[in-house]
């Protein structure tokens, strides 16, 4: 049923996702994120942005404030208010979700929220050089390292937290490689032409692998433990990209023909040491808020960080895997921190609309122990 409130997703869409040191590496964040606002703004019949809220968790020598430097980029007016939002891998969720947030509460319309990474660029830092060394040795932190990948709470890595989370909840190394191939493979059988933002650098998403097979996996050799299951096969490829949404109240854009509905929203917290599954949790309260179960929902997009991450999360919620990123998910396109949020969202847009519509969910764990999710509706 429409109502002059109603959270209206005008426009959504990403670059191709370069591959770690690839076609995309050395053009920044900024400048991935101000191709996808111009190649979204590009048609003409979507109203302006009155303002922007920008993900990016990686925002080192990218310059104060990235979401305005962006913008400006983009052409849009100085009178245009941006600002970034860093929340690790729900940066750009997050970015939406306040963005949804404003406009309920009479904020000016259209809002464009999205994400971008480049996550080859990230630099590496000399701490103390300000106030000079004078003898003995010096490190070099590596920043996605550091400020990225490990989590400062529990001092482990990501996929160290997923090793523990997968023995916890019996989820299997075969297991894991098996998703992974499948990721693949519906990766190289989705057509994603509706959500692909052109641009000159990059028409296809570089780290999806065809022909690639669980007996190949199998041969990785764990990266966190000996005796572990993460692998660089079964996790999500580092990643390049960036990703845009357009939302407006119905109200504030009359005469606009809408992709999806953002019908709700929630936000969990897990001990760090679970991080990898706190979408579950996120998800049961968006579900219980809406009087909603798991077999109302058409398609699920859940970030896959991991293999493991994805399926501890998809058997606790007793997710129907034909209905789980059905276009491949963070394994196969990869996981460009920041617009990894944004990027599902706009996968699930698409993916529903060539399915006739629906209900669906996006949602994904962060770092620290936190989970987000969000509920959308595609017209039929």
């Amino acid at each position: 049923m429409k109502g002059p409130n109603d959270l209206l997703i005008l426009a959504a869409g990403r670059l191709p996702q370069g591959r770690y040191g690839g076609s995309l590496a050395g053009l920044g964040a900024v400048s991935l994120g101000r191709s996808a606002v111009e190649g979204l703004l590009a048609d003409a019949t979507l109203p302006r942005p009155r303002s922007v809220l920008w993900g990016m968790a990686r925002s080192h020598t990218q310059g104060m404030n990235p979401a305005r430097t962006l913008a400006l980029g983009a052409g849009l007016p100085a009178d245009t208010p941006a600002f970034t939002v860093n929340m690790a891998c729900g940066s750009s969720l997050q970015a939406l979700i306040l963005a949804a947030q404003r406009l309920r509460d009479g904020a000016e319309a259209p809002i464009l929220a999205g994400g971008s990474e480049a996550m080859s660029d990230t630099p590496h830092l000399v701490p103390g050089l300000r106030w000079g060394f004078r003898m003995g040795h010096r490190q070099l932190p590596d920043v996605m390292h550091h400020d990225g990948l490990r989590c400062p709470v529990t001092g482990l890595l990501m996929g160290e937290t997923i090793e523990r989370l997968a023995a916890k909840r019996g989820v299997t190394r075969l297991e894991a490689d098996a998703w992974a191939a499948e990721s693949h493979r519906r990766a190289v059988a989705a057509d994603f032409g509706a959500e692909l933002l052109p641009y000159p650098r990059l028409d296809h998403d570089e780290s999806i692998r065809p022909g690639i097979t669980e007996e190949g996996l199998a041969r990785l050799a764990p990266v966190f433990d000996p005796q572990g299951q993460v692998t660089a096969g079964n996790a999500s490829a580092l990643s390049d990209g960036a990703a845009a949404i357009l939302v407006a109240r119905r109200d504030q854009v009359r005469d606009a023909v809408p992709l999806a509905r953002i019908l709700g929203w929630s936000e969990a917290g897990v001990d760090p040491l679970d991080m990898g599954e706190a979408p579950v949790p996120a998800v049961q309260r968006l579900l219980a808020a809406h009087g909603l179960a798991v077999t109302d929902i058409d398609l699920w997009e859940l970030n896959e960080a991991f293999s493991a991450q994805l399926l501890v999360c998809q058997l606790q919620l007793d997710l129907p895997p034909e209905r789980l990123n059905v276009a491949g998910g963070g394994v196969a396109l990869g996981h460009p921190i920041g617009a990894t949020g944004a990027r599902i969202v706009a996968t699930l847009i698409h993916q529903l609309r060539r399915r006739g519509g629906g209900l669906g969910v996006a949602t994904l764990g962060i770092g620290g122990g936190l989970g987000l999710a969000v509920l959308l509706e595609v017209p039929a």
